[in-house]
């Protein structure tokens, strides 16, 4: 007797059908989760190229380079050696690019306080050296050598100088 029929209909309330999936219950924080792992592996890999690219000292290179130069055959001491000087003052600063041509590096020498302290022999150095490019010239090389090396010298006492203003 106090069992209902089986005809009878009840309400049984509101019951979702189907359940969240798991993308919807946890995306919140998969997506927080990657974004951190990304932030960080991104780290690290900065940190490691960072390590990994130890540059080489221009000094160095320029001291190589002008060694090259002086042992090479007497017509093309002068190129060498103003490509150096040229390499060389690219590695010190961006102002002055290899690829500018010795006006372009006149004016960009004069903007640039590393290089205004050896202005006129960077100058001359190059300037000898288009002589002998472009000129004809049957220089031995040696006043571009020379001059190379008085830019370089005049370069690297300023360098010291402003590293240590720099520093201070």
């Amino acid at each position: 007797m106090s069992q209902p029929d089986a005809e009878t209909f009840v309400l049984l309330g509101p019951r979702p059908e189907v359940a969240p999936s798991w993308l919807e219950s946890h995306g919140l924080a998969l997506a927080a989760s990657l974004a951190v792992l990304a932030i960080l592996a991104w780290g690290i890999i900065r940190l490691l190229r960072r390590r990994g690219a130890e540059r080489a000292d221009p000094a160095e290179t320029f001291r190589a380079q002008l060694a090259a130069a002086r042992s090479a055959a007497t017509h093309r001491r002068a190129a060498f050696a103003a490509e150096a000087l040229r390499t060389y003052l690219a590695a010190l600063t961006p102002a002055a690019a290899t690829g500018l041509t010795t006006e372009e590096l006149a004016t960009a020498a004069v903007r640039s306080p590393l290089l205004a302290t050896a202005t006129d022999p960077i100058l001359r150095a190059l300037r000898a050296a288009d002589r002998a490019k472009f000129g004809g010239s049957t220089d031995d090389g040696a006043e571009t050598l020379a001059l190379a090396e008085l830019a370089f010298a005049n370069l690297e006492l300023a360098r010291q100088a402003l590293w240590k203003e720099v520093s201070a």
